[in-house]
């Protein structure tokens, strides 16, 4: 009996010894062909003098705009190998690629004569020049040793247009700033690691083929940016550079309904296309990474807070001490003395003195309430490079004072044009830039519009606030922004730059605002407008921004082919309709 126990014993530790080993040769035979098989490859031909493991670029995928229009696509292209050890005649050789190609004959020979086993001598050529080089391989006895590989480049077919929104790609095909750097994982960006071969027999190099299927399989990205609009903000921001000649210029236009970005362009701006030619500064996206204190622009959010809260009335009135008040050791002006004030025209005036009185009432938890409710704490993540509105400790009453006309806090445009979509319909719809992206079979996944607020105040304070910021336009500080055929709501804003080595608000460098939605009687839109560094003349938000804002308008309800509104509503009553 004990016997033929110890001899199960024995049947089953081999069984087992057998099992773990069988075990452990699938693990490998797993590891090689799913996770190693790379790191494998690459070990065998480190000992082949005449192969090489070389990364080729997949084909990207386009990015369009909302109605098809291509905004980045790839286009077929050659480069010109090498296994330098092999290569003959190579001062020949190099002066006749340079020749075609314009790469400096300098640095083709300096790649063959390195001390590598495989070099590139000529990337992203015209494919048109193929034959060319095929003969110049072929007169230079080359044809064992210099190839030619078909690839691609990423081409941008509107120059300039929504540059800093979208981007650009390296030498290796993969998206490194904007759009291009955050679709990256949609657009199929990773590259195919395949094996180059000096033949001595057949007289021409050999390579893994990939087929044709395997190179275009990849998504399209739908934005939600329509050319037609894009072109619109361009042309307009290149008006205000000429006239003003100022350091940056932001644009945003977006659909007040859905949050899509529809328009976005900034000053600088570069050609993704030439990418190197160009700063790190002229190429950021200045509408989401920079902030500014956005001046009287936040005067209609603190007066419909202290509105809702019962503080004040609409008949409120208020004394503007011919101009100037102090506010915490600090003397406060307007552009215009003023006496008595309403409440509206503290809004349609602008009036600074009128509105840190009105300011007084609100307390800190109103106050962190009405930035929780413009979306001010935190970033919407639409964008890489986002930055988070900056708000100060409203533990100190002074804070509260100076951030009801734009002082002391900041916000980039996105903010900005997004908290306005809020007076414009009482909701807020996250921004978007991706409308639907497409796989290589067609499916479409679409991306839902979500909004993020439906309440900002009463109906009758938003009422109160949307006729008043007609009423900006129509008769306040953004007269020159008025439409004689449609309706615009906004606030002008002029927001003095704090002078660090000064320590105190510069008198001569101000961002210029203009910020607000339209056609009024049914917003459809929300855009904004912002000019930092002007030059020349009155540089206010109403002389520098609005006149902008007007063209602006005109321009995109005649794209859109809009019906004028002035003369089929009263836009005072919008709010009572609805």
């Amino acid at each position: 009996m004990r016997e033929l126990k110890k001899e199960n014993a024995k049947v089953i530790f081999l069984s087992l010894l057998i099992f773990i080993g069988f075990l452990i040769l699938l693990m490998r035979i797993a590891y090689l062909q799913l996770i190693g098989r790379t790191e494998y490859v690459e070990k065998v031909v480190e000992k082949f003098p005449k192969l090489a493991l070389v990364e080729i670029p997949s084909y990207r995928g386009s990015i369009k705009d909302r109605n098809g229009n291509e905004l980045a696509l790839s286009l077929p292209t050659i480069s010109v190998y090498a296994f330098p050890k092999y290569t003959q005649n190579k001062e020949e050789l190099a002066s006749r690629l340079s020749a075609a190609t314009h790469v400096s004959e300098k640095a083709i020979l300096e790649s063959l004569n390195k001390d590598r086993k495989f070099v590139w001598l000529i990337r992203r050529a015209d494919k048109e020049l193929l034959p060319y080089i095929r003969g110049v391989i072929r007169d230079t006895d080359n044809t064992k040793s210099v190839g030619i590989q078909e690839d691609f480049k990423r081409f941008y077919p509107h120059g300039h247009l929504a540059s800093n929104l979208l981007g650009f790609c390296g030498d290796d095909g993969r998206g490194l700033e904007g759009l291009e750097y955050m679709l990256n994982s949609f657009l199929d960006e990773k590259g195919k690691k395949v094996p180059f071969l000096l033949s001595v027999g057949a007289g021409k190099l050999a390579l893994e083929p990939l087929s044709s299927e395997q190179v275009l399989k990849s998504k399209t990205v739908y934005t939600t940016i329509d050319l037609g609009v894009q072109s619109i903000l361009e042309d307009i921001r290149d008006q205000i550079v000429k006239d003003w000649r100022p350091k940056r210029v932001s644009i945003l236009l977006m659909d007040v309904k859905t949050g899509d970005i529809l328009g976005m362009t900034t000053y600088p701006y570069y050609d993704p296309n030439n990418y190197q030619n160009y700063s790190t500064w002229e190429r950021r996206n200045f509408v989401v990474t920079d902030i500014f204190e956005p001046g009287s622009v936040m005067k209609p959010f603190f007066l419909g807070m202290a509105l809702e809260r019962g503080y004040i009335s609409e008949n409120y009135v208020v004394s503007g001490e011919g101009g100037k008040t102090e506010v915490y050791g600090r003397i406060v002006r307007d552009i215009h003395p003023y006496g008595n004030l309403t409440l509206d025209q503290v809004l349609i005036k602008s009036s600074n003195v009128g509105m840190v009185k009105i300011a007084k009432f609100l307390s800190r938890k109103d106050v962190e309430d009405l930035m929780e409710r413009i979306h001010f704490k935190s970033t919407f993540g639409v964008l890489l490079g986002e930055t988070k509105p900056k708000l100060p400790d409203y533990r100190y009453p002074a804070n509260i004072l100076y951030s009801s006309i734009g002082q002391g806090l900041s916000a980039n445009l996105l903010n900005l044009c997004s908290a306005f979509s809020l007076l414009a319909t009482g909701k807020m719809v996250k921004p978007r830039v991706i409308l639907y992206v497409e796989d290589a079979e067609g499916r479409r996944t679409y991306y839902q519009p979500e909004v993020l607020r439906d309440h900002l105040f009463s109906q009758r304070v938003m009422s109160w606030l949307h006729k008043n910021l007609i009423r900006v336009v129509e008769e306040g500080t953004a007269r020159l922004a008025r439409s004689d055929y449609f309706t615009i709501a906004g606030k002008t804003g002029t927001s003095q730059k704090f002078d660090f080595k000064a320590g105190s608000y510069s008198r001569d460098k101000v961002v210029a605002y203009f910020v607000g939605y339209f056609p009024a009687t049914d917003p459809k839109f929300v855009a904004g407008i912002s000019v930092d560094e002007p030059k020349g003349g009155a540089a206010y938000g109403g002389t520098v921004a609005a006149p902008y804002f007007k063209q602006m308008v005109e321009r995109v309800a005649a794209y859109y082919r809009l019906e004028p509104d002035k003369v089929q509503k009263s836009p005072s009553n919008v709010w009572r309709e609805k």
